[in-house]
């Protein structure tokens, strides 16, 4: 009977444990969520992803050739 009481409280209290952690990551994504949401209203359109290239209009071409390979 000691066990099956044990057995009972210990399920209960992983219960409460995992409850605590999904609310804890849950919390902490909405944050982190919304302060991206903020830094991109804050900045505009200033935030993009760009290659160097793309801002240059120029685009870098170069041709070689392989001198050495090495073998396993």
């Amino acid at each position: 009977m000691l066990a099956v009481l044990l057995l009972a409280a210990a399920f209960f209290f992983g219960l409460v444990v995992l409850s605590v952690l999904v609310g804890v990551f849950f919390l902490s994504g909405l944050a982190i969520w919304l302060r991206s949401l903020w830094l991109r209203r804050a900045k505009g359109s200033e935030i993009s992803v760009e290659t160097p290239q793309a801002r240059t209009g120029q685009v870098i071409d170069a041709e070689y050739t392989v001198v050495s390979r090495r073998r396993n």
